[in-house]
């Protein structure tokens, strides 16, 4: 979803987890600016890369052990934030 919709978004494909790294450095690298997008404008909560020291700036991390639906809802929602920007 991410790869046709968000290209702006690189993800690293996960390795036997359900956890993804999604490189949001093309939106941008400051995470106070991530996280207003994600939080406030997406309404959907990640974990901030920041939180795992300098080089997770610039990234974020998605749990997707979730239904299929709300997982689509929340990629839904990160689209037409970063859209709007």
């Amino acid at each position: 979803y991410i790869e046709e919709n968000i290209p702006s978004i690189k993800v690293a494909r996960p390795e036997g987890t359900y956890l993804a790294w999604l490189d949001c450095r093309g939106i941008s690298k400051d995470a106070q600016h991530l996280k207003d997008i994600f939080i406030k404008k997406a309404r959907v909560g990640l974990n901030e890369g920041s939180m795992f020291g300098k080089e997770g700036e610039g990234f974020q991390r998605i749990n997707f052990a979730c239904p299929k639906s709300m997982l689509l809802e929340g990629l839904h929602r990160i689209d037409n934030a970063v859209r709007s920007l």
